[in-house]
């Protein structure tokens, strides 16, 4: 598992939000959030940044760029 996802799954539940919800917000599907979670897969840019509007977090901090 990569730092990715580990800090998104961490961000998802202290936003009190499912990968279901997240999906929607971002217009991808459920499956590709969860392999965003468990680290199959990585987002595009424009993926990520979605990610952060909706969750208020930092690309840096979602990378593991910064802590």
């Amino acid at each position: 598992m990569n730092k990715f996802s580990e800090r998104l799954r961490q961000s998802l539940l202290e936003n009190g939000m499912s990968q279901t919800a997240l999906a929607k917000k971002i217009g991808m599907s459920q499956g590709v959030v969860n392999n965003y979670c468990t680290g199959k897969r990585e987002p595009t840019l424009d993926v990520l940044i979605a990610i952060c509007v909706v969750l208020n977090e930092k690309s840096d901090y979602l990378l593991g760029l910064e802590n």
